[in-house]
This record gives C-alpha cells, sequence and structure tokens, in this order.
C-alpha cells in the first residue's frame, strides 16, 4: 500500500501512521492526543467539509483538515488498523 494524508482516507478506512510533517508545536499536540508514528487510525468520518473524527487508542478525536493533510498514513491491508 502507498502512503498517503490522512485527510484522503475514506470514513471506514483504517490506516498505520507513517510520519507527521508540521513544526514541533502540531506534532507535540497530536502526540498527547495519541496520534504517533506506528500507531492504528481508523477515520470515522470524512465529511466534503469540516474536520475528520477518527479513532486512536479507543478515543475518538477530531482532527482538523490542514492537520489531517500533515499526517501521513500507509492504509491497512484488510480494512483494520493495529491500535498501538
Amino acid at each position: 500500500m502507498g502512503q498517503i494524508p490522512l485527510a484522503m482516507l475514506p470514513s471506514g478506512a483504517a490506516a498505520k501512521v507513517v510520519k507527521i510533517n508540521g513544526c514541533d508545536k502540531v506534532r507535540l499536540r497530536l502526540s498527547e492526543l495519541g496520534l504517533v508514528r506506528d500507531c492504528g487510525v481508523t477515520v470515522l468520518q470524512n465529511a466534503p467539509h469540516g474536520p475528520l473524527i477518527i479513532s486512536v487508542g479507543g478515543s475518538r478525536i477530531a482532527v482538523g483538515r490542514g492537520v489531517a493533510l500533515k499526517v501521513i498514513v500507509e492504509e491497512a491491508a484488510h480494512g483494520k488498523a493495529n491500535h498501538a
């Protein structure tokens, strides 16, 4: 599977975080929410506008579209992410 921004995944897709681009402040905030390299993530809602609703480590969080473009993921082969 190829690497794409989290914002490009459809609702229901599962993936593994490969890399997080952006400034230290963005990376720190995402890590505080549990969104770190090698963690599993599932997109619960990706509407055409507004934030993405994702599941990370059993928690639901909203991620703005701009930030979601900085999170690079690899889509899970069977639609299930490894939640670490």
